[in-house]
């Protein structure tokens, strides 16, 4: 079997590999189509970002809660 992960993107889950954190939490698009000032405006490019690279912080002050005061 060649290497024909190389050649063509991947399918189903592995799409969205590798799993690591992203360099900038920011989105980049890396290229606008051009724009025809005969035409009506509209949108030429959404800016997306990688999703699930959040963190999250609360507190708890819940009594009864497993968490309370730890």
């Amino acid at each position: 079997m060649s290497h024909r992960k190389f050649e063509a993107p991947r399918h189903g889950h592995l799409g969205f590999g590798p799993r690591k954190r992203t360099r900038s939490h920011r989105g980049r698009v890396k290229a606008y189509p051009k724009d025809d000032a005969k035409k009506p405006v509209h949108m030429t490019a959404f800016m997306g970002y990688k999703a699930g690279m959040t963190h999250i912080v609360r507190d708890l002050e819940r009594p009864g809660s497993s968490k309370f005061w730890q």
